[in-house]
């Protein structure tokens, strides 16, 4: 209820009634003036706003539940705010789709029409009359699964298949009241804040992987969308292809090669030639020996594989030699 200061009533005590203040109860004293509003009396030091404490004698004042408020505060704690013009509304308010008008504002956003005598139609987001609505083509109607009201598609949110408005939902995380672009985590809604502190994060681009939408893949212990984990040189991404890693860079295994044809595999020194490939791997005519005897092999001898390693034949047909890789595998 809207008070204005000049309809407060300035009297002073007779002594014919005891009276006491409504905020501190003391009683008043003789001839002592004080401020009378319906049933309640006041000291004139005790007026003040219930939420800043800011006198408010000679200002506008507002009464809601036995208490009074400065216009300010109260405005900032129960004013509703219009949806047309952002501005407070005091007074004769008018509700709609879960929004709320200035008597003068609920008008149609098409030919400006007061909605006060008609209904109203939501449209993409604006308010039209009967006859603007009808001009406009027509969309797919959906009611909310549970309060079997229109859903216009500014409140949609589709959740497990079935139509929604978005405001029956809170964000699982910060409990903020949901619109259309919550999303959705293991039948958990989010808010697009808190939806992204749970999304992981692509190590490329650092943007937020969408699991509804978007691929990823983890390697590398990195999250990356999978078109954007490619090779460190030519850029082309792998698409599930084998790929080779090197001080912690991707590479495909033609720019792989490249890179360490150049480097020995054992001594990591830079070679300018005369390197021999085997397995995958690059090694210096020093380093290029037998897994077994440690006998340095020519490029040219025929080796086998052992842990991705060469073995020269005569190791592998040593019988001490075949023993302990038996004995190894067990």
């Amino acid at each position: 209820m809207m008070t204005n200061a000049a309809q407060i009533t300035k009297q002073r005590n007779s002594g014919k009634r005891h009276r006491a203040c409504e905020r501190c109860r003391e009683q008043f004293e003789l001839n002592e003036p004080y401020f009378l509003l319906g049933a309640s009396s006041w000291h004139m030091r005790c007026f003040l706003c219930a939420q800043c404490m800011d006198p408010l004698v000679g200002t506008t004042y507002f009464q809601f539940e036995n208490r009074i408020y400065c216009e300010h505060d109260f405005k900032t704690l129960y004013a509703p705010v219009c949806a047309k013009c952002n501005e407070f509304v005091i007074g004769q308010v008018v509700h709609s789709s879960n929004n709320s008008y200035h008597l003068a504002c609920f008008t149609c956003d098409e030919c400006n029409v007061h909605l006060n005598s008609q209904i109203a139609y939501r449209y993409q987001g604006t308010i039209l009359c009967f006859l603007c609505n009808q001009k406009k083509p027509k969309m797919r109607i959906y009611n909310c699964n549970k309060c079997k009201q229109h859903v216009d598609n500014s409140d949609l949110l589709t959740y497990q298949e079935n139509p929604y408005h978005a405001y029956h939902f809170k964000c699982t995380t910060c409990k903020k009241v949901l619109e259309s672009d919550a999303r959705t985590i293991k039948d958990d809604l989010f808010c697009p804040r808190c939806f992204d502190f749970k999304c992981e994060v692509c190590f490329d681009c650092k943007k937020v992987i969408d699991p509804q939408v978007e691929q990823s893949i983890f390697t590398m212990n990195k999250h990356w969308h999978t078109d954007h984990f490619r090779c460190a040189t030519c850029a082309r991404p792998f698409f599930g292809h084998e790929h080779y890693e090197k001080n912690g860079k991707a590479y495909c295994r033609d720019d792989f090669l490249e890179l360490i044809g150049h480097h020995c595999f054992i001594c990591d020194r830079n070679v300018g030639g005369g390197m021999v490939h085997v397995f995958g791997k690059a090694f210096c005519p020093e380093c290029y020996r037998c897994r077994g005897c440690d006998k340095v092999l020519h490029y040219k001898d025929k080796v086998m594989e052992l842990d991705l390693m060469p073995l020269c034949k005569k190791c592998l047909g040593n019988k001490t030699f075949q023993k302990a890789l038996k004995y190894k595998s067990l």
